[in-house]
């Protein structure tokens, strides 16, 4: 299953953005559920540098994505959703 960390590991991240739009409705999904709260300019601000959103910064906006997927069906639904056409499901054995 998709969830908190498959998200801020692709907004976190500069490496490999898709160019098909998902990756900035996903941001903006995240950044209006996460509105109110002082954690995503930071976690932007860190995720345009070379490393990437670390520490703290990706810890406070994980948790948060993981308590809003928890709490709120739909827009879990809509992650997973968004997430589903952008990475791949691992595979069981």
């Amino acid at each position: 299953m998709l969830g908190a960390d498959v998200v801020v590991g692709v907004l976190g991240s500069r490496e490999g953005k898709p160019q098909d739009g998902a990756y900035e409705k996903l941001h903006d999904l995240v950044a209006g559920k996460l509105a109110g709260t002082a954690y995503m300019a930071p976690f932007d601000a860190e995720a345009r540098t070379p490393r990437g959103a670390t520490g703290w910064t990706r810890d406070r906006v994980q948790h948060a994505v993981a308590s809003a997927i928890a709490h709120d069906p739909d827009f879990a639904a809509q992650v997973r959703s968004l997430l589903g056409a952008m990475v791949p499901e691992p595979r069981r054995s």
